[in-house]
């Protein structure tokens, strides 16, 4: 075997340069690789968070509108809107710049609706 004092004389000093120079170039680049990668994983991560808040809206005034227009459901179907309406919450208040002004008051009627059917005793039984 050899060790690192004749590896050094074969190669030379200027070989042993060119060879930790190479060597450092390209952990650089997998660095920037694997930065570039991490980069659009948040990208996309920030994406998903964003749709699923807009789904999460779009249920929200859809159920909304099926209250106003008499449509009953079941306790368990208004849980999972209130469910979506934590995921919505949420998201605006991490995000102030969001689109927030669609559900204020969608939220607050199906919350209402829900207090008052709890209290009643009157979801939809299925």
């Amino acid at each position: 075997m050899m060790d690192g004092t004749l590896i050094t004389a074969i190669i030379g000093s200027n070989g042993l340069f060119a060879l930790l120079t190479y060597l450092i170039q390209r952990c650089d680049s997998k660095k920037e690789g694997i930065e570039r990668i991490a980069d659009k994983i948040d990208k996309l991560e920030r994406k998903v968070d964003e749709n699923s808040a807009i789904l999460a809206r779009t249920h929200i005034l859809r159920f909304s509108d099926e209250l106003q227009n008499g449509v009953e459901h079941s306790q368990e179907y208004f849980r999972q809107q209130m469910d979506d309406c934590d995921t919505y919450d949420e998201y605006c208040a991490s995000h102030p710049g969001f689109k927030n002004s669609y559900t204020t008051l969608a939220e607050a009627h199906i919350k209402e609706t829900y207090k008052h059917l709890l209290e009643k005793g009157e979801f939809k039984h299925e």
